[in-house]
Parts: C-alpha cells; structure tokens; sequence
C-alpha cells in the first residue's frame, strides 16, 4: 500500500510549529527569528546552553538551532546532553558552525547532529535546511502515530485475523521503510548511500568558501566506470547495482575523511578533495596524483558479480581552483572534460583540465564567437512541443525551444550554446528574441481559432538575474501582439530557484502580480523545489523525465511522483509529467491522476507550421490514448 500521500496531506496541513533558537547573540537570534516567523513558525529563544536546556525539559521543540561556540555551556555540550534523552528524529539540531572548521562540522554530526550551517548565516540555506529537518521530523511523528495505530489493532484481532495481521506487519514495514527514504532521499543515492549530487554541490561550496578565504586548492574529481553499459547488458541491472556500490566503497577507501564522495549518478562519481593547507604549492598536484594512482590501484582487483570476475576500470579528470575554475559549476564542467579526455586516451587513467586539452574545447570557442552572430544572420529559430490534457486528448500547451542552425557548425545543440550564451553574456538578447518570436506565434494560433492555447517560455537564472529587466521585455512581447497574459507562461528550472537571491524574488513577484502563470521544470530533483512553493505562488510543476522514463520498473520512483501528484493537487498547482514516450507510461498517469503529459509519445519538437497541422489533427480526432502519429522519427 502506498501512504506517501497521506505523509504528504500531513505535511502541508496545518500545524503550530515551534523552534527554538539558541546564539549568544541577540543580532543572530532575531535574524533567524524573523526567517522563521514569515512562515508562521513559533520561535523561542535561549542566550546560553543552560537555558537551552532548561526551556527544553520545560517543553520541547520541534527544532533548535544550536549555536556551538557560546561562553560557558558549549553548543556540542549542550548536543550532548540532548542525545542522552532524546533520538534525532525526535528532536531534530542544527549545528551553526564556524566557516573554517571541518573537523568541528564532522564531529557536531557523530555526535548526532541532524545537520549544520556554516557562519556567516546564510539565511536562504538556513530556511531550507531548517524546513527539511521540519517536514522530516513532521513524517516522522506521522509514522509514530500510525504505527501505534496499527499495532493496536494488531494485538486486537491476531487471535482471529492471521491473514489480516500478516498484511499489517508488511504495511508496518512499508511504513518504515517509506520514513526511512524520506530521511535520506534529499541528500544521499538511494542505492550506494554517498551524498547526492545536491548535497555534493553544497559541500562544493563550502569547500571553496574555505579556499578563497584561506588561500587553499581543492580539486574536484569526476570517476566513470568504464565499460559499465556492458556489465549491466551481460550480467543484469542487480549485477551492474553491486558494482556500483563495491565501486562506492573502493572510492571511500581511497579519500580522507576530510574529502567528499558523491554519486552523480548512473556510474559517474564525484570527489571533493580537500586541500587542508599542509602542502606546498609545489607538493599539491603530487598529492592528487596520488590519490588518482590509489583509485587506479583499488579498482586493479576484479569486482565478483554473479559468480563472475568481472574488471571495471575508472576514467579520472581532476580540476584544481582557482586556476580551473573560480565556482563550483565551472570546475565541475571541468573535471568533467578531463575525464572525457581520460576516456579518450584510453582509459583507465586520470588527467588533469587543460584549456586545450580536446577538440570540445576549441568548438567552444567556434560556438562563443559564432553565437555573437546568430541573431544578426537569422540563424535562430523555434520549435514547438505539445503539452495534451491526457483525458481529453486536447492541446493545451506549447513548449517553446530553442534550436540554433549555424551556418558555420550547423545544428548546435541548446544543451551546448545556452550555458555559453549565459557566460557571455548574450542569453538576454537571445531570451527576449525567443518570448517575442513565441508570443508571435501563440497570436497567429490564437487568430486561427485556438482561442485558449498557451505558450511556455524556459527562463533562465542568467535572465532573471540580468538587468534587462524580463519583466519588461515580456509586457512588450504581449502588448505588440495584443495578448492577455494569460497566453504565456514562464518555465523555471531549480537552478533559478536554488540560487534565488532578493533580485530573482521580485522578478517573481512582479510577474506573479501581472498574472504571468509560472511552471516549475524538472521537479522533485531537490528540496529547493519543496521549500520554494512555500515562498511563492507556481501554477504548474513539472515532473522530470528521469523519474518518468523507470516509472513502471522503479518502485521509488512510482511513488515519489505519486507524492508530487498528490503535493500538487493539495496545493491546487497543476502537473505535467514530460519525457512520456509509451503507452503504459501515459496510462500509468492516467491512473495515477495526472492531468497533463508531454513527450516524445505524442511528438517531438515541432516546426510552427507542423504545430499548426498537429493542432488540426487533435480537433478533428482525440489523442488521449494514442500518439498524434503526425511527426517522424527525423522530425
């Protein structure tokens, strides 16, 4: 049975929450304060560990925000104290730790920390971390409760209901099971345990918070499994999962506990090594490379997969800061390239960024200084993707894409120009061509007769953040084509959202109070897609392809986007799943009362004039239950 919507119904209702936030600064105590009660939290405040705990033995908390460095009573001590009488789940602390203290943050979390933040506050991440904690704690009493319940009812009738009791205890470990993924699923891989790519990239930032102030070089690694499609073709899914996770544990092996090993994943790895400035600049790059040879000479010893040897081998690219990359996001993609370039020499080594180290980068530089040029040669253009009512089989949206056909490189993927373009600084110019090309296009359907189609528009986190106001550009986009808002809706993606500062805020608004519809892309990929609905008002979410396509073969998978449907419902947000291909992907939605679906099933992105003929085709025969069969498979 599944109760992941009953959790999420217990979440969202109404509940007084209390924290309890304990600094010897009063300047810290009412910043948080004011964070916690815009979103109707009780908040009480303690100035020292003794009145800490003095409040909670008087009542206790659903959080605190604990302090560790204070005069007296230390923040681990009063950590400590709380452990001898209450589990994290019951009593859920966040640790507020110095910036520069590693070892301290490792120790606040053995101690039973159920997480930390590093000072300066950094008030977005507190509410974030902070809200977590508070819907975990939440699913938490809610299983309690529950399993009370049932066990009652258990000693009750198991004289005469064996077979029914037999069915309690498997809910009774579903139950269980669902608490337990709901504690780890924000930040850890579900089959190896390491931290997820999210978790990984806030520690990545951390890490170079760190390094700027003192100087340090981190290095970010990226491991591939070479050959790892093979092993899971030939010996099955279960075989190629246990190499993932003895891969995992080689890794850990092979880092400090001052590093982070992550999994990006498929058979991607992410390591973050830290630099713990006890090297010579001279001595630094010979350190990683040892850690390189000890990956290479962990994974020299055949995995045993089904009775089998098998011999899986790593590809490893490092990027060390600063000279890689000054951010997280950059020497990611770096590390990436090395490792691309590891695979290309052969495999079963490690290389470290150059500039110039493949032929990717110098078609970068092709794409950059062509870019500059493509709106000027009309190289630009649009593409369409239906978005259909499953039920009815009704058009109702159109995705607007971006496709580049460069008369120097021909077809550029989006995936490739758009991140330059935001590095160059030409995605405004291009962002703005694109509302007005498809809210140009929205008023030639809408004249023909399709009076209620809408248009959707993906904004970036460079454009929102511009000062080419977007807000703008859209109002001029409709009024040119004497449209009402309600035939544009702007898409955002978490990266705008999780990097959402007071600038991207009010651009919200603005086009919130305008009445611009907002979508949410690609949810259910992080928690910030969760704590964001709580700030601002979003018409429609996205479900994201990677959990549509195993639908049907993963169990976790199935559920979490049972729970976004139920999530959505709840907050009257409607859903679209997008990447539907087959079938029983589209009836499995229907079942599960999603309301609208977008993929490759009913077509692929389109050219307006194509659009307009799938429009045709979807008014003169229902397409609820089959594909529109208009597009080919070269479209």
């Amino acid at each position: 049975m599944n109760y992941e919507p009953e959790i999420q119904e217990y979440i969202t209702a109404e509940r007084s929450l209390r924290v309890l936030v304990v600094d010897d600064s009063s300047t810290v105590r009412r910043s948080v304060r004011e964070v916690l009660e815009l979103a109707g939290i009780e908040v009480e405040e303690a100035d020292s560990g003794k009145r800490a705990l003095q409040s909670v033995y008087e009542k206790v908390p659903d959080l605190i925000v604990l302090d560790v460095s204070m005069p007296g009573m230390s923040g681990l001590s009063v950590l400590k104290a709380l452990r001898n009488s209450y589990s994290k789940i019951e009593l859920p602390v966040i640790l507020v730790t110095p910036a520069d203290s590693p070892g301290e943050n490792v120790l606040a979390l053995d101690l039973g920390a159920n997480d930390y933040i590093s000072k300066p506050l950094d008030l977005d991440v507190m509410w974030a971390r902070a809200s977590n904690q508070l819907m975990q704690k939440q699913a938490a009493e809610y299983m309690r409760t529950a399993k009370t319940r049932l066990e009652q009812k258990v000693r009750q009738r198991t004289a005469e209901l064996d077979a029914i009791n037999a069915k309690l205890k498997q809910e009774i470990k579903e139950r269980a099971q669902i608490e337990d993924r709901l504690q780890k699923q924000a930040n850890y891989d579900q089959l190896t345990g390491l931290p997820n790519r999210q978790l990984a990239t806030d520690r990545l930032k951390q890490t170079l918070i760190k390094a700027r102030r003192q100087n340090l070089r981190p290095c970010v690694a990226f491991v591939d499994l070479d050959n790892f499609k093979y092993v899971n073709d030939t010996l099955g899914h279960a075989a190629g999962d246990e190499l993932l996770r003895e891969a995992s544990r080689r890794l850990l092996s092979c880092a400090r506990k001052s590093d982070t090993v992550a999994r990006l994943g498929g058979d991607e790895f992410l390591l973050i090594l830290d630099d713990e400035g006890n090297e010579r600049l001279s001595e630094r790059e010979l350190a990683i490379r040892h850690v390189g040879d000890r990956i290479i000479e962990s994974f020299s010893q055949p995995f045993e997969l089904e009775g089998k040897s098998v011999r899986v081998t790593p590809s490893i690219g490092f990027a060390i800061y600063p000279e890689d990359g000054a951010d997280g996001d950059i020497l990611m993609r770096h590390a990436d390239v090395s490792m691309y370039r590891s695979k290309n020499e052969g495999k079963n080594l490690y290389c470290f960024y150059s500039p110039d180290m493949t032929a990717n980068a110098k078609m970068r530089l092709n794409v950059e200084s062509q870019l500059r040029l493509a709106l000027e040669r009309n190289e630009m253009q649009m593409a369409y993707q239906p978005i259909v009512d499953i039920k009815t089989g009704k058009i109702c949206r159109a995705e607007a894409l971006l496709r580049w056909q460069s008369a120097e490189l021909g077809e550029v993927s989006p995936n490739d120009f758009i991140p330059i373009a935001e590095e160059i600084g030409a995605i405004s110019e291009i962002g703005q061509w694109a509302i007005e090309q498809a809210c140009s296009q929205v008023k030639i359907w809408r004249d023909a007769g399709w009076d209620d189609i809408v248009v959707t528009v993906n904004v970036t986190a460079r454009q929102m953040q511009s000062d080419a106001s977007i807000v703008d550009v859209i109002k001029m986009a409709l009024l040119k084509n004497g449209l009402t808002t309600d035939a544009l809706q702007i898409e955002l993606n978490e990266n705008v959202l999780i990097k959402e500062n007071r600038n991207v805020a009010d651009v919200i608004q603005q086009l919130t109070d305008m009445g611009i519809r907002l979508l949410i892309d690609d949810f259910g990929t992080g928690y910030a897609s969760l704590s964001c609905l709580q700030r601002h008002r979003f018409d429609a979410v996205k479900i994201d392809r990677g959990f549509i396509r195993s639908i049907l073969e993963n169990e976790q998978d199935a559920s979490l986007v049972k729970a976004v449907i139920a999530l959505a419902q709840s907050l009257d947000i409607d859903v679209i799943s997008e990447g539907v291909e087959h079938k029983s992907q589209l009836n499995y939605l229907l079942r599960a009362r999603c309301r609208y679906a977008q993929g490759y099933y009913y077509s692929k992105p389109v050219s307006d004039s194509r659009f307009f003929a799938l429009l045709h085709k979807a008014s003169r025969k229902p397409v609820a239950h089959n594909g529109l069969e208009l597009v080919s498979a070269k479209a």
